[in-house]
C-alpha cells in the first residue's frame, strides 16, 4: 500500500515538473518571438548614379532638356518609360518642378532594386504631390468608384491628371466601358467640363 502511494505521489511531482517545463518553454518561444530583429529602415540617400524608369503621365510627348549638361530626355507618348539618373532628376525638379507638382511624369521602378517609387519621392521631397495620383495605366479603375468617390476623389487630382482622365473618359465613354449616366454626370461636374457626347 505504502509503494501505491510513493508511486501516486511521484506521478503527480512528475506532472507538475512536466507542467512547469511546459510553461519555462512557452515564456522562452514568447521571448523569443518579442527579441526578433527589427527589420531596417530603407536609407534615405539615393545615389545620384542610381537609374530609375520614369514613366510620362502626359498626353502626346514630353521632353525634359538639363541646362547644365544639355542630357535630354524625350517620352513619346503617355505611358512611355524612359531609365533617369537621380542626378538628372534632381536636375529636373531644380529647374522645372512642375514635372512633379503636376504630376507629368511618375516613377515606375528603381534599377538597384532596394529602393522603391516611394522612397525616390521622398528622397526628391515631392511625396505629397503623389498621394492621390492615378497612373495612367490604372485610369479604367474610375469606372467603378461611385458617384461620392468621383466628387470627393477628383478636385484632389492636380491639372495635369484631370486633363488625362478626361481623355481617358472620352475613350471609355465611346468603347462603352463607362456607361452610367450618373456616374458620366459626375464627372462632368467634378472636372467643370463636358465629356464627349454619346447615345446615352
Amino acid at each position: 500500500m505504502a509503494q501505491q502511494n510513493k508511486t501516486t505521489t511521484g506521478a503527480k511531482k512528475g506532472a507538475a515538473k512536466a507542467k512547469t517545463t511546459n510553461a519555462e518553454n512557452q515564456t522562452k518561444a514568447n521571448e523569443t518571438i518579442k527579441a526578433a530583429p527589427v527589420v531596417p529602415k530603407r536609407p534615405s540617400r539615393i545615389e545620384d548614379s542610381t537609374l530609375v524608369y520614369v514613366k510620362s503621365n502626359t498626353f502626346g510627348g514630353l521632353t525634359f532638356v538639363d541646362k547644365r549638361s544639355g542630357e535630354t530626355i524625350d517620352w513619346e507618348f503617355c505611358g512611355d518609360i524612359q531609365p533617369v539618373s537621380m542626378s538628372l532628376l534632381r536636375s529636373i525638379k531644380a529647374s522645372a518642378a512642375i514635372f512633379f507638382t503636376e504630376n507629368k511624369i511618375l516613377v515606375d521602378s528603381v534599377d538597384d532594386g532596394e529602393h522603391t517609387p516611394e522612397d525616390v519621392y521622398n528622397a526628391l521631397a515631392v511625396g505629397r504631390y503623389y498621394k492621390d495620383i492615378i497612373d495612367p495605366d490604372d485610369f479604367q479603375k474610375v469606372c467603378g468608384w461611385s458617384v461620392k468617390d468621383i466628387e470627393t476623389k477628383v478636385p484632389l487630382l492636380t491639372t495635369t491628371a484631370r486633363e488625362n482622365l478626361v481623355v481617358a473618359l472620352n475613350t471609355f465613354i465611346e468603347d462603352g466601358t463607362l456607361d452610367s449616366l450618373k456616374k458620366i454626370r459626375a464627372f462632368e461636374e467634378a472636372l467643370g467640363c463636358n465629356l464627349m457626347k454619346s447615345e446615352r
